[in-house]
């Protein structure tokens, strides 16, 4: 808009709704920039919840495998222990 214009509305229309033109205009370009933004900030979200959902998703797995690998060793432990009763009781009666 150049200055001719601007002074054609003043004239016309008036001062205050001029302004209220203006000031509408400006909110809406920032509403637009806004929702731009919350759309950008809000697919970065997605982004980094899904990682975090495939990261707990491996380590659940991870989990998992480390519990097998501790009954394993318990059932080696008892194992263990058995034999070493044994060896004990056949020393002492020897």
């Amino acid at each position: 808009m150049d200055i001719a214009t601007i002074q054609e509305l003043l004239t016309t229309v008036g001062f205050p709704i001029v302004c209220c033109g203006a000031m509408g205009w400006f909110i809406y370009k920032v509403f637009q920039k806004f929702s731009a933004q919350g759309e950008t900030r809000e697919e970065r979200l997605y982004g980094v919840i899904a990682e975090a959902q495939e990261t707990n998703k491996k380590l659940t797995q991870t989990n998992s495998e480390f519990v097998e690998v501790l009954n394993t060793y318990r059932d080696d432990l008892a194992v263990i222990k058995e034999d070493i009763s044994e060896i004990k009781d056949k020393v002492l009666t020897d």
